[in-house]
């Protein structure tokens, strides 16, 4: 008999592309039974895209979720935030089998609860002991995401609008990071690796997401000359879109490096306060960049300090990163994949 089966998915876009392995071994595990997914809106759009689910709800409030939970009279649901909130919205919305792991005091909220895990391996195998847990095995590749035509177009235009649909390779800098500053390699770094890019014949852009505006026009200031924004007003898939058609992206810990992994772009990416052994980008070619300190990884969203895991990274350093992946890159000289 078939069981139907919600998945309340992460809060962030990169959350969110790293937990797509483990929507594809469920799907695996159940190909006949009906799966949907609950999701804020930019997590929405990459899970719906990537198409593992029947169904993606959109999150809205807890009043307006436990609804649309109760309506879809689910079977089991499967948490993979760990607070608090995803249990509540399961057991208000009256789905029979809760499934989650005994973190932030929720376990009377739960019908299984599994040990959480120790947090030492990649993000992508945090979610491995709840499938455990009911004898699934693990989907063991790494996150892939489908570019829809609609998407592919508006990344088009928007470059060609920018005038970057030229013939010269394309290296798109996302110097943001939607949850802390302290992931920020500096905007005036960033401007002057994209002024060396442009020298060196590069086409180059800064991709930036709703409300890094001001950020992107510090790096574009840096530069010397001024370097097109572009992404503020794309939706992550059309930003994925976009950076699909990069030779290179150079992103701090951040959404836009992992949708650029999961497209299969190259990507050079900073490390500091966060742990690459936990959010490295997996799936395509990277280089990874960090100076760790006495007090690294810390998390912090403040530095109590003078922030030197990311000031000690150079310039030098990404340009140097930025031309040994163009000598692993397959892809042709218009960004675009090789078929």
């Amino acid at each position: 008999m078939a069981r139907s089966r919600l998945v309340i998915a992460p809060n962030w876009i990169g959350d969110a592309v790293m937990a797509v392995p483990f929507l594809r071994a469920l799907r695996r595990a159940y190909p006949e039974d009906p799966l949907a997914v609950l999701a804020p809106r930019g997590p929405a759009a990459i899970l719906r895209a990537e198409g593992s689910a029947d169904a993606v709800l959109l999150r809205l409030s807890l009043l307006a979720d436990t609804a649309a939970i109760r309506h879809g009279g689910f079977d089991e649901a499967w948490l993979l935030p760990n607070s608090f909130r995803a249990a509540l919205l399961a057991f208000l919305g009256g789905v029979p089998e809760r499934i989650g792991y005994a973190t932030d005091r929720r376990s009377a909220l739960l019908t299984r609860t599994v040990p959480p895990p120790p947090r030492t391996a990649h993000q992508l195998r945090d979610y491995d002991p709840l499938l455990a847990a009911r004898g699934i095995a693990p989907d063991l590749e790494a996150p892939r995401l489908p570019i829809p035509e609609g998407a592919a177009r508006r990344a088009a235009e928007t470059l060609a609008a920018a005038g970057l649909d030229g013939p010269e390779p394309l290296a798109l800098l996302a110097p943001g990071s939607a949850f802390s500053r302290t992931k920020r390699w500096l905007p005036e770094r960033f401007g002057r690796l994209g002024a060396i890019l442009r020298d060196r014949r590069w086409a180059c852009a800064i991709v930036v997401g709703p409300g890094e505006e001001t950020l992107a026009r510090e790096v574009s200031a840096a530069a010397g000359t001024p370097l097109p924004i572009l992404g503020a007003a794309l939706d992550p898939l059309e930003l994925a879109a976009l950076l699909a058609r990069a030779r290179v992206a150079v992103a701090n810990d951040s959404g836009p490096m992992h949708l650029a992994a999961a497209v299969g772009t190259p990507v050079v990416a900073f490390f500091g306060p966060t742990d690459p052994g936990r959010t490295a980008p997996t799936g395509a070619p990277n280089r990874i960049l960090d100076r760790y300190v006495f007090c690294s990884p810390c998390f912090l969203t403040e530095c109590p300090y003078g922030h030197e895991c990311m000031r000690e990274i150079e310039v030098e350093d990404a340009v140097r990163a930025v031309e040994e992946l163009m000598g692993e890159d397959r892809k042709t000289g218009d960004g675009r994949r090789e078929k």
